[in-house]
């Protein structure tokens, strides 16, 4: 189908496709870490497949079951690209011939012509501005990525011991050799096998990247000799597959584009350090995990998520990297300094990037103060070093930050990485939120704060809390959504926070709740969704000033009938779990406005439903039901009725509901 000629519908059409195919469904962020799931083929961030894998290895979207994922490069590549260079608004009209050769490449490339695309899509990127070269581009790769990922998915399994001997699988088609060299790496890369194999993956994802940075469709005489011998990797022989390896390992060993795998910065390595770049690497993993336990090679990966570096990368090339984009924003918080490009204070040693880590922090921290950002724009301070501002700080909040009860740390520029020690002299703080930034550690200082009454960590990459957290006796709201630390129980202290009101814990591990939490006299809001639990205690009726309480996509298979006894409860949601039954005693929660109860294995409902009549809406998709108890037609407030996906052949009459939902069932 030809689209319209029309920009503005062209541009619609434009970001619709983009949406669709490279930002995740689930937590709607660009996919640079995309993994592709099988059998389904739905693709997210690699954060979102590992909350499923540790929730119920189930797809979001489909609920199928997951059985293997992989690496999908084409959309990290998109991704990539997207993140680097956002879109530009449309500020020229284009012209008529700009779109005439669009509509054509965009023509050809549906109809699977790519060669004769790409020439009329390199027409139309010479004679339109910025965003239409984006929109071309990314339009023309996209359907391009959508094929060549079906057709992986229909290559059998490489290196199994089902295939027959002396078998190999070859890519010939009717593509550029470029085309179908670019091809056959992706589908290699996509498999488990070479992503257990460090050495022949990081030649592999090299090999991918420097065609993909090429104009020309031809291979050079280097790239066909690696085409013959990557071809080969598809052998059922494992000492030929070795053998292979070795080839391409000569073939690339002196190549540019693994000598550099890592931008060099203009700063040098102190020939008098006697620290070798492995053991500042482990230096500096050492600083943003001071506990100086846990798992060496997980807290390793966090640093690489935090500094945007590729894992396959060895140690000595992440140290160059790391300072390179420390330095980078030290220049851009203290431009003076790093105008005199002074060598010797730049060099690669574990004293200068602890100075520099503090004193970064320290910034970004102070220009989120109440006034802090106008003084550090004053220009004697503006001249000052970056050490120097730094240490300014401590008598600036000694003066300004009696006051301060309130700071929000959200999202700050990069992130936060580190809390400099500053921040706990902000004793009167009731309201402390750090979400959405880069901790991997939160100080046994913050017991210090005893007036914080909200305290927001979620989306860090914290992986313990220390106890001192729960002698926070003041607190009111507490958020540990998706932070890493990845709890598998309620910590027992949680007892101690008497005056606690919200506890948020999604996206743990948490397998069971503690009677302790019966302890939270006061709390109103409790949301436990995407855990682990496979039971609720009885306890949890002594809950009662409960209003909302969250526990859906578990793995529990019964409900205490304590839950009758949460008098002030409005919302329940036990959605995406493995119940088969509701206890009567759900009918006593009189104030009940919001029921969800979609995507288990109920067959009954009981009539006791009926005798909510506060309920606006009630959920019952994905099921198992037969019949809908008349009962649930004497609720006068229901608005929203959803029964997608059961097997009933009738409904009730029900005279008060507006929105009804009653597709594939039996009707």
């Amino acid at each position: 189908m030809i689209p319209s000629s029309s920009t503005s519908s062209t541009q619609l059409t434009f970001r619709t496709t983009v949406s669709e195919n490279i930002e995740d469904a689930v937590s709607g962020e660009l996919m640079t870490r995309a993994v592709t799931l099988f059998p389904c083929g739905h693709t997210f961030n690699e954060d979102t497949v590992i909350q499923c894998l540790a929730r119920n290895k189930l797809c979001p979207l489909d609920r199928r079951l997951i059985e293997r994922h992989a690496p999908n490069y084409t959309v990290r590549h998109l991704a990539e690209t997207a993140e680097a260079h956002p879109l530009e608004e449309l500020k020229h009209e284009p012209s008529e011939e700009a779109v005439g050769h669009f509509l054509r490449g965009k023509e050809l490339a549906e109809k699977g012509e790519y060669t004769t695309a790409i020439e009329a899509l390199l027409q139309a990127l010479q004679l339109t501005p910025t965003y239409e070269k984006a929109q071309a581009y990314l339009e023309f790769c996209l359907k391009r990525s959508s094929k060549a990922s079906l057709s992986s998915q229909q290559l059998p399994p490489l290196f199994t011991e089902s295939r027959d001997k002396g078998k190999e699988k070859s890519l010939s088609s009717i593509n550029s050799p470029k085309e179908d060299y670019t091809e056959l790496l992706f589908n290699l890369l996509e498999e488990p096998s070479i992503q257990e194999n460090s050495i022949l993956k990081k030649i592999l994802e090299n090999q991918v990247e420097e065609l993909m940075s090429q104009e020309g469709e031809e291979l050079n005489e280097k790239e066909k000799i690696s085409y013959k011998w990557t071809e080969k990797l598809l052998g059922e022989n494992k000492k030929v597959r070795q053998f292979v390896v070795e080839k391409l390992r000569q073939i690339h060993q002196q190549s540019s584009c693994l000598a550099s795998v890592a931008p060099q910065p203009s700063i040098s390595t102190s020939s008098t350090t006697p620290i070798s770049m492995v053991s500042l690497y482990k230096a500096i993993v050492q600083v943003h995990f001071p506990e100086g336990s846990g798992d060496s090679i997980a807290q390793a990966g966090i640093l690489d998520r935090i500094y945007g570096i590729k894992p396959t990368l060895s140690a000595e090339e992440k140290v160059p990297y790391i300072f390179q984009k420390l330095f980078t924003l030290a220049a851009s918080l203290s431009p003076t300094e790093f105008k005199e490009n002074s060598k010797e204070s730049k060099v690669l040693t574990l004293s200068n990037y602890s100075s520099y880590l503090l004193n970064i922090n320290r910034l970004l921290l102070w220009q989120n103060l109440p006034g802090g950002t106008d003084y550090l724009n004053q220009p004697k301070i503006k001249a000052l070093p970056l050490k120097k501002k730094g240490e300014l700080l401590k008598q600036w909040i000694e003066k300004h930050g009696k006051n301060i009860i309130k700071l929000n740390l959200d999202e700050v520029e990069v992130g936060l990485t580190f809390l400099p020690p500053e921040i706990w002299q902000l004793s009167r703080l009731s309201c402390l939120s750090i979400s959405n930034d880069q901790l991997t550690t939160l100080p046994p200082e913050i017991g210090q704060l005893s007036h914080l009454q909200t305290l927001d960590l979620c989306c860090n990459q914290l992986t313990t809390l220390p106890g001192e957290l729960w002698q926070l006796f003041e607190l009111r709201e507490l958020y540990l959504t998706l932070n890493l630390n990845q709890l598998a129980a309620i910590p027992v202290e949680i007892g101690q926070l008497s005056r606690l009101q919200k506890l948020d814990l999604r996206y743990h591990q948490i397998a069971n709740i503690s009677a302790e939490i019966s302890q939270l006299s006061r709390l109103q809001k409790l949301d436990l969704s995407f855990n682990n639990l496979t039971a609720i205690p009885a306890a949890i009726g002594q809950l009662s000033k409960l209003q909302r309480l969250c526990l859906g996509s578990n793995q529990l298979t019964a409900i205490p009938p304590e839950i009758g006894q949460l008098s002030e409860l409005n919302w329940l949601d036990l959605s995406s779990n493995q119940l088969t039954a509701i206890p009567a005693a759900i009918g006593q929660l009189s104030k009940l406005q919001r029921l969800e109860l979609g995507c288990n294995q109920l067959t009954v409902i009981p009539a006791e439903v009926g005798q909510l009549f506060q309920l606006q809406m009630l959920s019952l998709h994905n099921n198992q039901l037969t019949a809908i108890p008349a009962e649930i037609g004497q609720l006068s407030q229901l608005d929203w009725l959803d029964l997608i996906r059961n097997q009933l052949a009738v409904v009730p009459h029900l005279p008060k509901v507006r929105m009804l939902n009653i597709e594939s069932n039996l009707i």
